[in-house]
């Protein structure tokens, strides 16, 4: 019997087991059942990665991101740790687990089977992108772009303009793409710059700065060719990101009042991180810092509220939301409410009075939606959802689908942790009237002239 097939039948083993423990054990002991399925999955799937920057297949990304914050959340949320202690009590009132834990294995084995798929395609494909291997003397009208990107990221940024990200995440886009910015001597210094003014002024959306730094990574490993292998250069490379991933996590966490270090700078931010660490509150800061309490607490919660009978089953009306995207609610009386508006005016209409939400994942939305049946459409959206990497690697380069594609599988932590499905093609749209213009800017100044290579929109 193959791997893929013994993985597979363990997790239907899981889920059968789970369906029958008592309710108790799986209160307490349901992240052994996610650990079961990290420890099983991701090893055989990182066999079949090949190159770094196939980590970035949707699929596979949010199912390590899902069995992390089930597997970690699990464990954390009931027994207290973290500051927001809400979702202990909540977590240890739940009744159905041999409902909610049964579905989230099946949802994990959904995407372990689609990655599995993926990166068959992938290994199958050849590597379409030109391998950056020629450094490039001083290139004046590469650098003049550099600038003209960073200088209109800082406005962006700094003005703080409706929707930024979008625009922010297109600029980068066009940035890291660029042949002579991939070639320079300066790449680092300037990602380091674009990091810093992101934490410098962004501090309180974390989740826009790690998919930054996620597009960073993504982009030099797809241009550089990068393998994965386990070697002393790929561990301290691995190491390396993780530590900046945390400090860049910690040190917006400072900055928004964490362990009341009243920083007012970047420069005490980081400054305040070794205190931070060696605190009595960092266990419960960092399980705050990374959602691990908030995305396992709403996770298992709102499944819970349709199973008690609080929410009703949508019947698919979270996914037709999308079709209403640009008819304002005053004029349809009937258009329907995103998941996490409905679970929000349940949960904590206090919060929802104050304009607050509370994002559902998507595996849950789809149970809120069709209980086990939701995961018949939950593989077809990641299905398709794939397809937009692996058209990636198959589209001119910097054309308007190559830079499509790359900002809809770099922000798929924001649909897969609950924006529901409009609100996260709602940011990208907003960035396409951005690419069009810039791509014409470009040709109408001749930008590409030093490369001899044309922008197909």
């Amino acid at each position: 019997m193959s791997g893929a097939k013994v993985i597979v039948v363990l997790s239907l083993l899981a889920a059968g087991v789970a369906a029958m423990l008592p309710n108790e054990f799986l209160m307490w002991n349901s992240y052994v059942l996610y650990a079961l399925q990290f420890i099983s999955m991701i090893p055989y799937l990182l066999k079949r990665a090949r190159y770094v920057k196939n980590l970035f297949l949707p699929s596979f990304f949010v199912l390590v991101y899902f069995l992390v914050n089930f597997t970690l959340g699990g464990y954390l949320v009931p027994r207290g740790y973290g500051f927001n202690k809400e979702f202990e009590a909540v977590s240890l009132g739940i009744q159905h687990y041999n409902v909610i834990v049964p579905f989230f294995l099946l949802s994990h084995l959904v995407l372990f089977l689609l990655a599995s798929w993926g990166f068959g395609i992938l290994s199958t494909e050849p590597y379409q992108a030109a391998k950056d291997d020629r450094h490039l003397g001083l290139d004046l009208g590469g650098m003049g772009r550099t600038a003209a990107y960073f200088v209109t990221f800082f406005a962006v940024t700094y003005l703080n303009v409706y929707s930024a990200f979008s625009f922010q995440l297109a600029l980068l886009i066009l940035q890291c793409s660029d042949k002579s910015f991939r070639n320079s001597w300066y790449r680092f210094p300037v990602i380091a710059l674009y990091l810093a003014v992101l934490v410098a002024f962004s501090y309180e959306n974390k989740r826009e700065i790690v998919m930054s730094l996620f597009l960073f990574i993504f982009m030099e490993a797809y241009y550089k060719r990068t393998r994965l292998s386990l070697t002393v250069k790929t561990l301290f490379a691995g190491t390396t990101l993780a530590v900046v991933f945390l400090v860049l996590v910690m040190a917006a966490s400072i900055l928004r009042g964490y362990g009341n270090f009243a920083a007012i700078s970047l420069t005490d931010a980081f400054r305040y991180i070794p205190m931070y660490m060696t605190s009595e509150i960092f266990v419960d800061g960092i399980t705050d810092n990374l959602e691990l309490n908030y995305n396992y607490g709403v996770s298992i919660t709102s499944v819970d509220h349709v199973l008690s009978s609080l929410i009703p089953y949508q019947y698919g009306a979270s996914l037709i939301k999308v079709l209403f995207l640009p008819i304002p609610r005053d004029a349809v009386s009937f258009k329907p409410d995103s998941m996490m508006q409905l679970f929000t005016k349940v949960y904590k209409p206090e919060w929802w009075d104050h304009e607050g939400s509370m994002p559902v994942i998507f595996s849950s939305d789809m149970f809120m939606n069709f209980h086990f049946f939701g995961l018949l459409p939950y593989a077809i959206v990641w299905i398709f959802i794939d397809k937009a990497f692996l058209l990636f690697h198959t589209t001119h380069p910097r054309s308007f689908v190559f830079c499509s594609c790359a900002f809809l599988f770099i922000t798929i932590l924001m649909f897969a942790r609950g924006s529901g499905l409009e609100q996260w093609l709602l940011y990208y749209l907003l960035t396409v009237p951005f690419f069009i213009v810039l791509k014409l800017l470009g040709r109408s100044v001749a930008v590409d002239v030093t490369e001899r290579t044309r922008w197909t929109v």
